[in-house]
């Protein structure tokens, strides 16, 4: 029988070990680091809930696994499908699209992953859940108490960073369009009234600030676009607020990276001149 607190540190260790899967699994064929989720920390909170329902609403099926892993399929899908939901719904993007998979359901589930899903249930189920649940039962209560008050307190300080976060994604794509348009209107007007020496101050100090306008948008929206590389919207109103955002963040991406690897490379360049010396 699992009280309060033992759910919640259930919860939070599924949705680590989520994390964790989720990362290798998408870092290994982009050969570097990709810090998925929609929150900061290394946690997934629907692989979280999605393990702890599974563990407890079907417990009085474990003799049965063929009706644990159909059961554990529609708890999983069902999970989600409202997630998805409430995300585009709240905050006009979806963090995953299966629309190009076969037998998906408008792009929010599919039959593939939740066949993945219902058997990685029953590999919780029958084989991770009874140490995990052992290790849990071991611990002193009053550490268990402490422990799901602090990650409780720390997934929810998250939660209001990530949406918080979000909320500012979503200001940034408006005002990189913004920006854009602004930008273009600012050129035609000083390629209209002024020439010479003027002409070039005034554009070098209109590609500054374009320039400046994009770094700060790039830091706001790095988490998103990087942790959720499936990223999307539906709703046309903002399609081509998204593309372009999109857009803008890959070419700014690219221009870390060129610096990072010039930098890298004057360093070395630099080691090898000392050595010579």
């Amino acid at each position: 029988m699992y009280d309060v607190d033992t759910i919640v540190l259930t919860f939070f260790i599924y949705s680590v070990l989520g994390w964790i899967c989720e990362v290798v699994y998408c870092s290994v064929p982009k050969k570097h680091f990709v810090n998925r989720g929609f929150l900061f920390g290394p946690y997934l909170p629907i692989y979280g809930f999605g393990a702890t329902f599974v563990i407890v609403l079907l417990e009085p099926f474990y003799d049965s696994w063929p009706m644990v892993m159909i059961l554990s399929a529609v708890i999983t899908s069902v999970l989600e499908y409202i997630t998805s939901f409430l995300l585009e719904k709240i905050f006009k993007v979806k963090l995953w699209d299966y629309s190009t998979y076969p037998l998906n359901l408008n792009g929010r589930i599919c039959a593939l992953n939740s066949t993945l899903f219902a058997l990685l249930s029953l590999f919780i189920i029958y084989v991770i859940n009874t140490p995990v649940y052992s290790f849990l039962s071991s611990l002193n209560p009053t550490l268990v108490q402490i422990l799901s008050l602090l990650v409780t307190a720390v997934m929810s300080a998250d939660a209001a960073v990530a949406v918080n976060k979000m909320s500012q994604f979503q200001h940034a794509m408006k005002e990189i369009a913004k920006a854009r348009s602004e930008a273009e209107e600012k050129l035609k007007m000083i390629k209209s009234s002024l020439s010479g020496e003027n002409l070039a101050a005034a554009l070098d100090h209109l590609r500054k600030e374009t320039e400046e306008r994009k770094i700060a948008y790039y830091r706001g929206v790095r988490h998103f676009f990087k942790s959720n590389p499936s990223l999307t919207v539906k709703k046309a109103e903002f399609i081509k607020q998204f593309e372009l955002a999109r857009e803008t963040y890959e070419a700014m991406a690219k221009q870390v990276r060129d610096e990072y690897l010039r930098e890298k490379e004057m360093r070395k360049g630099k080691r090898k001149d000392k050595n010579n010396d």
